[in-house]
C-alpha cells in the first residue's frame, strides 16, 4: 500500500462516499435501478454533510496516490444496558473499496482504523455490522463472530414525498 494514507473523511470525499456506497449496495444484491437512483444518493450526501463531524460518527477513507479508493464507517449508537452490556453499542457500515483497489489492505486498513476510533475514542462495549460472503473473512481477522440472534427487518411503507396516501402507490401493485 505504498503511497497510500488513512485519514477521517472531510467534506471534499463525500461524493467518492456516495459513490462507494451504490458499489456497496450493489454487491448486496441491489438492483441497477435502486443504485443508480439519484434521489438517495443525495439524501446521502445529505446526511454525510451534516453528520461527518459528528463526534458518535466516524468515515475513515484510504487514499491511494491523492485518490480515495476505500472506505468504513462507523457509528455509536445509544443502546439501552442490559446484562451482558451496559455501554453504548458501535455499528459498522458503508465498508467499500473500488474493485481496481481490492484484496491490496485498503479494506483492512479502513476497517483496522475504525475499530481503534471505537476502542480509543468511544465508549462502545460491542460493535456490530452485517457482512456480505465476500467480505466475512476480513471481518473474522478483527474478531467478529456471527451474532447469536440473527437480525431482521421491517420496512414501514410511507407514502412518496409530495404525495398524499390517496396519490402513493399500492406497494402490493408496484
Amino acid at each position: 500500500m505504498e503511497g497510500s494514507v488513512i485519514r477521517p473523511a472531510t467534506a471534499g470525499d463525500i461524493g467518492t462516499i456516495v459513490a462507494l456506497r451504490a458499489l456497496m449496495y450493489e454487491a448486496m444484491g441491489a438492483s441497477s435501478e435502486e443504485v443508480s437512483d439519484i434521489g438517495w444518493q443525495q439524501d446521502a450526501a445529505r446526511w454525510l454533510q451534516l453528520h461527518l463531524a459528528d463526534d458518535d460518527v466516524r468515515v475513515v477513507v484510504a487514499e491511494a496516490h491523492g485518490t480515495v479508493v476505500s472506505c468504513a464507517m462507523g457509528q455509536v449508537v445509544d443502546l439501552m444496558p442490559g446484562p451482558t452490556r451496559r455501554g453504548a453499542g458501535g455499528h459498522v457500515s458503508n465498508i467499500a473499496t473500488f474493485p481496481r483497489h481490492r484484496r491490496l489492505g485498503f479494506t483492512h486498513a479502513v476497517l483496522g482504523e475504525l475499530i481503534a476510533w471505537f476502542e480509543e475514542e468511544t465508549d462502545v462495549e460491542v460493535i456490530s455490522l452485517n457482512a456480505t460472503e465476500v467480505g466475512r473473512d476480513i471481518y473474522d481477522d478483527y474478531g467478529f463472530v456471527e451474532a447469536r440472534f440473527p437480525e431482521m427487518r421491517r420496512v414501514v411503507q410511507r407514502p412518496a414525498e409530495g404525495l398524499s396516501d390517496e396519490d402513493s402507490p399500492d406497494p402490493d401493485e408496484a
